[in-house]
């Protein structure tokens, strides 16, 4: 680590100021330690640049968050690792903390030696930065990386995968490509320039982007398998709107080089775009590999076992080869949105009911066949259900009751691609405010 690092902390609080800062002079001699209030953090900060932000949060402070926000938007401020000083927050500030990007979380009142390993961390992580941006600024000038994008320029990008897949064989690590392109729909007056822009905002920190041609493009997602593919590729068709999607194809690095991949990536692309939204997985050279052909947009990896009834297999008897064959791919797509979707939303607003509102109680179920999610004090009850529709369709039941009787109601019916973490929180959100409401309304808060 470098000599005389630069640590600001940023709190309202001078007592606290005095306190780290005294730690710090005695664990640290060889930094500099400088504060500043929330209020003038910004200018502060631009004026004496650190290398390690250390900000105070107390009491679920909405401004400490606001202002994380706003740091990570400045380009001069963006890369400096935050120290999140928790003093009192709930474990969704923390959270939502992190979301926002702060490097590490500290509880205060702290021990010397944690408060010493985390600011360690904190300045490494700031030399890693710095040197990942020296390499970044260098391959911009060489032509390597695109400068407005951050992408593998089209002339670099088959060196730059190769290099990737021979990397991923060597040390036997898991990583998948994607080939990716926009589908019919994607508006004509638009340049590539915006839809590459969607995959950058969507990817992953640790992925890689490359220009294959002027509207296709690679995305390689190292420490993946296939099953963590399909994630991604959503993110980006939630991005894109419910007007235009993407096509794409994937493979999973194994023991081919990259002449071949790319080659059974172009193929498997090609039938992708022979439908909607698909993420067609790329047949397998030295291997039969079970996944090739399948398209992981309407499958899921991982089989879920279910009971069937009698009157399910008559059902299945009367159905036809290619009827019954639909029918277990809109299946499975809506068991991996049951997965990936509707249970971290689910605990997620569990734990942020049950410490908003004393006393109630927060339940959920999720199943293949309808999947529950209830929240009820006293006499109110408020309730979600969604229910699978067939034909990539869920629908969603929301409803408010107060000593049996109904209150408000409401039905919406999806698409499964519109089913993301996003629209579920945003009507779970919803249906939140109107149950606390209706507590209000009954003298039950």
């Amino acid at each position: 680590m470098g000599f005389n690092n630069t640590i600001t902390i940023i709190s309202n609080s001078e007592k606290l100021v005095e306190q780290i800062s005294e730690k710090l002079v005695l664990l640290r001699d060889l930094d500099k330690v400088t504060s500043s209030s929330q209020k003038d953090a910004v200018d502060f900060l631009k004026n004496q640049l650190p290398n390690v932000i250390m900000l105070h949060c107390a009491n679920n402070d909405p401004e400490a968050l606001n202002l994380i926000k706003q740091l990570k938007s400045e380009a001069l401020l963006s890369r400096i690792p935050i120290l999140l000083l928790d003093e009192n927050c709930s474990r969704e500030t923390v959270i939502d903390a992190f979301d926002a990007g702060v490097c590490d979380i500290l509880k205060i009142p702290c021990e010397d030696h944690e408060l010493l390993i985390r600011v360690i961390w904190c300045i490494q992580k700031d030399e890693i930065n710095t040197n990942r941006q020296t390499q970044f600024d260098f391959m911009k000038d060489l032509g390597i990386i695109q400068p407005d994008t951050g992408v593998y320029t089209q002339k670099y990008c088959e060196e730059f995968l190769k290099n990737e897949v021979e990397h991923t064989i060597k040390h036997k690590a898991h990583a998948c490509l994607m080939l990716i392109t926009p589908d019919d729909k994607y508006p004509g007056y638009k340049n590539p320039k915006e839809f590459l822009d969607v995959i950058n905002k969507s990817v992953r920190l640790n992925d890689s982007v490359a220009i294959k041609d002027v509207d296709e493009f690679y995305v390689f997602l190292p420490k993946t398998k296939l099953n963590g593919v399909y994630p991604v590729f959503e993110r980006i068709n939630n991005n894109l709107g419910v007007d235009c999607g993407a096509n794409a194809s994937v493979i999973e690095i194994k023991e081919e080089r990259f002449e071949a991949i790319k080659n059974l990536l172009q193929e498997a692309l090609n039938k992708a775009k022979q439908e909607t939204n698909a993420l067609i997985v790329a047949s397998d050279i030295y291997s039969k590999n079970p996944n090739a052909g399948i398209n992981l947009a309407k499958q899921a990896l991982v089989e879920l076992k279910e009971k069937t009834t009698a009157k399910k297999l008559a059902q299945k008897t009367d159905m036809t080869p290619d009827e019954n064959k639909q029918n277990k791919l809109f299946r499975q797509a809506y068991r991996q949105k049951c997965k990936i979707v509707f249970e971290p939303v689910f605990e997620k607003y569990q734990n942020h009911i049950n410490n908003k509102i004393k006393d109630v109680t927060v339940r959920y179920d999720v199943t293949v066949e309808k999947t529950n999610f209830v929240m009820y004090k006293n006499n109110t009850r408020a309730t979600l259900s969604i229910t699978y529709g067939g034909l990539y369709k869920a629908r969603i039941d929301t409803s408010i009751a107060h000593c049996d009787t109904t209150k408000n109601s409401n039905s919406v019916v999806l698409d499964f691609v519109q089913l993301n973490f996003q629209r579920l929180s945003q009507i779970l959100e919803e249906l939140y405010i109107e149950f606390k409401n209706q507590l209000k309304a009954s003298g039950s808060n």
